[in-house]
This record gives C-alpha cells, structure tokens and sequence, in this order.
C-alpha cells in the first residue's frame, strides 16, 4: 500500500510538470509570435522611413533638373559645345541642398538637304569674285551647278560639255566674267582633255570656246590676283597632268587663244598662283610680266617653281609682240615625294607681305615655304619647316584664320584629323577611332568659330570642335547622304547667306550634292544630385537624375522650349 500510494504521488507530480511544461512551451510561443511582429513592425517602419527618405531626394533632384532645363530654355545656345560654360546650378528643396550640370552633347542641323543626284568627285569652289557669293559644283556627268550661297535651289545649271576634272576658277577684269571648267570629253576641240571657257558675265553662262590642253587637268586653273590693277586680268594659267603649262587669252574677243605653253618639271600639286609682276619702259618697247609660283612633283621630288610670263610689245610703227614663259627659280619643299596639294596664307600679294605655303604629300609629310613681296614687286622663295605625320594624305590642307591664330587642316586617309600651327606643331587632332577611322579623302574646312569640318569615306561630314582641355578634339555632329565624301565640304557664315549660323555644301561619289544649315538646336545632358550644400558640386547622396534634352528646335513653340528626350535615376 505505501509503494501504491508513492506511485499516486508522483504521478501528480507528472501532472503538474506537465501543466508547467506546456505552459513555458505557451510563453515561448507567443514570446517568438510577439518578436515576429515586433520586427516586422520595426522592419516596415524602416522601409518607410527609406521610401520617405528616397521620395524626398528624387523630388529635390527632379526640383534641381527642372531649375537646369529653366536655365537652359532662357539663356542662348553655346556656339561651340566643348566650350560651354554654363552652369553649375544649385536648387534648395525639402531641406536638402542639389546642384544640377550640364554639357553640350551633340549639334542638330537646323536643315539637312539633299540638292542634285549624281557623283562627284571634284571639289566645288566658293566664288566671291565680281560681288557674287556663291556654290559651284560639277558632277561626272558634266553638269555644272550654281547656288547663291545659303540656299538650296540653283540659280543655273548647265551642261559643260563633259565630266569635271578640277574645280572650276572665274577669270575677270572690270567689264566682264570668264568660266574656266576642266573636263574631259571626248572627240571635237578638247581631243579627250580641255578647259571650257563659258561668258558668266549675267544669268546662266553662255559657252564660248574650248582650250585644249596637252593633258587632262587636274588642278584649278589659276587666273592673275592682285590687290590693284592687274597686268593680264583675262588669262588663264592652266597646268595638265602632263606636266604642261598653258597660258589662254579667254577675252570675250579673243575666243581661248593660246599665248604659249611649257614644260613644268613634274606633274602639278595645285592651283598656279599668279601674281603681277613688272612693267618696263624700254627704248623701243614695253615689258610687262606676271609671275607664276606651282607646286610641282617629279623627278627632283617636290618642288616650288617661279617662272614668269611676259608680253614685249614694240612701240615702233610695227607693234609687233613677243611672249615668253619662262622658269626664274625653283625651291626644294621637304614634304615627299608625290605631293597631293597645298594651303596658302593668301593669294593676294602686297608689298612686303610674306604669303606661306603648306604642301602635303602623300607619304604624310608637310611642308611649309614662303613666298615674299619685295618692291618692285619682286618675289623670293624660301623653305620655313617640315614634318611627318601618321598615315597618308590624298588630299589638300587647309589654311585657317582662325579666332586667335592661323592653323592648319590635314586629313589622313588613317581617319585623323591633325590641327597644326603654323610653325607644323600638333595642337589638336581628331581621332575617329569611335566611327571606324573612315579614311579622310577630303580638305577640312573650318568656320568663323575654329569649328572644323571633314568628309570621310563612310559617307559623313564630320563637325568637330577644338577642346576645352587637351587635344582630342569633340565630335559635335555628323550627317551626310551616304557614298564616300570626295567633293570637300565648303562653309560659310551669316556674311554669305547662312540664316542662322555656319552653313555648308558638299557632295559624295554616289548620293549626290548636300547642303546643311547649323543654327541652335543642341543636345544636352543634365545630372542632378543631392550635394553638401554651400554651393558645393559635391554629391552626397543617391538616386541621382540624368535627363536628355532637345534645346532650340524650331518645332517648338518660339523656337526656344526644351524637349526631354530621355531620363532616368541612377545610383553610381
């Protein structure tokens, strides 16, 4: 019975561990039910804390774009992308401090235009002369255009009798306009090569006459410059590719007479320059000269030549004329061989003026020689420096008078572009590594802001600008109709005819003649964070906000809205 009763009371004993047991496994259990929920809670107190934090900085950034598109619908558009200085921009919203910048990211042609289908090959020329400011361009099929610069419809186009070989020139005087157009045509006067010689004095020129040439003619024909009265303001000066050098009397009665021709030592680089000379007073007659200065490749390498055309006219009852042309000097030019073309200072000599060349070769060397104006006039030549540079040159430099400073344009068919000072430093370059490198095939041309502008082969001209800092240069825009760019871009400004800002022609070996208006449409970047306050630039804080904008567009209202294009936050 005792052993009975010892059973009973432990089992009550159980009972009650039992009760205790399930009791703390409770307590337990509501202990985690009541931590779960304690963090939880605290948890989204958290996140909503974070949410409220992070609604606050997008909408101080957002407040902080909206303050940098303000700034940007209501000051004017930079002229030159890498040199825009506007902004910082400093906005205080919700207690925070943001500071928005800016950068000019991309140039919008206010009009891109097709003009004429066809190809061309053959560089168009700016003609100023007789008060006239205009765009000639010939195509292969020997169809010649005039546009008044800055406009798309031609004035005229006419038929020159076969494909363009060289850019055409004007040859004038104070009472009339000659055409001089190189082609190659086939049969009749030209016998496969000839300059053709067009009235151009008003409206649509009228053809006069065909001066055949020894050989094709690949280089402009050059005609007198001066800064006077000229000595033979009606001829033309013409060298072939055959090393010929013909001189024409292209008056309006004369009908392309052939005064003499002569032998060059090489094949020509460039347009002859032509120059007055002298006029003296013999016993018995009269002399008077112009000198003519060709860059030349052969034999003996790359050479300046100075030779010198002159009429004797006998004051005797006879009257008789004697005409010569003969070489006075020559210059080595350490450019290489096989030299491609040259940029000049000036064309226009005046009295103690030193005009400089830069003559480019094929090889890629550059060479620079200058030409001097002494009394009398007279004219000396001498060599000034000379320079490599990476990869080929197929086409002429260009000579800037740029804001500041004279620089120098040369394509390379390596796709850069190399701006040079005038002593062949580098000061800039281009490097079209983000396009392909198209080959440049092409002479650069530069506007009154030192913006410059190249043909490439991929069928684009490109926009470049120089730098605020360093020396790769800042692709500002590209456009064009497609087909290799060989027929060089031509710009002008306000002064020509452009409405709203630089303007240019050019024209592609298959899609034709362009024509392209920039005026002030930009694309912007804009960048918005949260900063340190004080005007600091600094951020602080995430999400930021980029935001990409259309400035100037003309299809906005007033021309000067701004068209978000693009946005997003972001965290670095």
């Amino acid at each position: 019975m005792k052993g009975l009763g010892l059973v009973f009371k432990d089992r009550r004993r159980r009972q009650r561990g039992s009760v205790l047991s399930g009791l703390l496994i409770i307590i337990a259990f509501l202990a985690i039910v009541v931590g779960s929920i304690m963090s939880e809670l605290t948890s989204s107190f958290l996140v909503s804390r974070t949410l409220v934090t992070r609604v606050q900085r997008e909408a101080t950034v957002t407040s902080a774009i909206e303050v940098g598109i303000h700034q940007l619908q209501s000051s004017a558009a930079p002229a030159v992308c890498a040199r825009d200085g506007r902004g910082p921009w400093f906005a205080s919203v919700n207690g925070l401090q943001a500071v928005v910048t800016q950068s000019c990211t991309q140039i919008v042609p206010d009009l891109s235009q097709a003009l004429a289908t066809g190809s061309f090959s053959v560089d168009g020329v700016h003609d100023t002369t007789v008060g006239r400011d205009r765009y000639l361009v010939g195509d292969a099929s020997g169809r010649l255009y005039s546009y008044a610069f800055g406009q798309v419809a031609p004035i005229w186009s006419i038929t020159a009798g076969g494909a363009l070989t060289a850019p055409p020139t004007v040859v004038r005087d104070s009472s009339f306009a000659d055409l001089l157009v190189p082609i190659s045509q086939s049969g009749g006067e030209c016998s496969g090569h000839c300059v053709a010689v067009f009235d151009d004095r008003g409206g649509a020129p009228a053809f006069r006459c065909n001066a055949a040439t020894p050989a094709v003619v690949r280089a402009q024909p050059g005609a007198e410059t001066a800064a006077g009265t000229g000595h033979f303001p009606n001829y033309g000066f013409v060298a072939d590719s055959g090393g010929g050098l013909s001189v024409f009397n292209v008056d309006e009665d004369s009908h392309c007479v052939l005064q003499v021709v002569a032998s060059l030592d090489g094949t020509p680089a460039g347009q002859p320059l032509v120059f007055p000379g002298t006029v003296t007073s013999r016993q018995h007659d009269i002399i008077t000269s112009d000198e003519v200065f060709i860059v030349v490749t052969g034999t003996r390498g790359t050479m300046l030549e100075h030779w010198r055309y002159s009429e004797v006219i006998a004051t005797d009852k006879n009257g008789n004329s004697t005409i010569t042309l003969g070489e006075v000097g020559s210059l080595a030019v350490a450019a290489g061989p096989n030299a491609v073309g040259y940029a000049a200072s000036s064309n226009v000599p005046s009295i103690g003026a030193r005009l400089m060349l830069a003559v480019a070769s094929a090889s890629g060397g550059v060479a620079l020689a200058t030409i001097t104006v002494g009394s009398g006039p007279t004219y000396s030549m001498s060599p000034v420096a000379s320079a490599v540079l990476p990869g080929g040159i197929a086409r002429a430099p260009y000579w800037c008078h740029c804001p500041g400073q004279d620089l120098l344009g040369v394509g390379s068919t390596n796709g850069v572009l190399y701006i040079l000072d005038t002593n062949l430093g580098l000061r800039w370059l281009y490097d079209g590594q983000a396009n392909g490198r198209p080959a440049i095939v092409s002479t650069p041309q530069a506007d009154a802001n030192g913006d410059w502008y190249f043909g490439a082969d991929d069928g684009y001209v490109y926009d470049v600008e120089v730098p605020a800092a360093g020396q790769q240069m800042f692709n500002a825009a590209r456009f064009g109709p497609g087909g290799a760019i060989r027929s060089s871009p031509i710009v002008g400004g306000a002064a020509n005819g452009c409405s709203a800002g630089p303007c240019l022609y050019f024209a592609s070996s298959g899609a034709g003649s362009y024509f392209v208006q920039l005026g002030s449409i930009r694309i912007m970047d804009l960048r918005a964070c949260v900063s340190a306050g004080g005007g600091s630039t600094a951020c602080v804080a995430s999400p930021r906000l980029w935001a990409r904008v259309e400035v100037g567009s003309p299809s906005i209202v007033g021309g000067s809205g701004v068209y978000v294009q693009a946005w997003s936050y972001y965290t670095p």
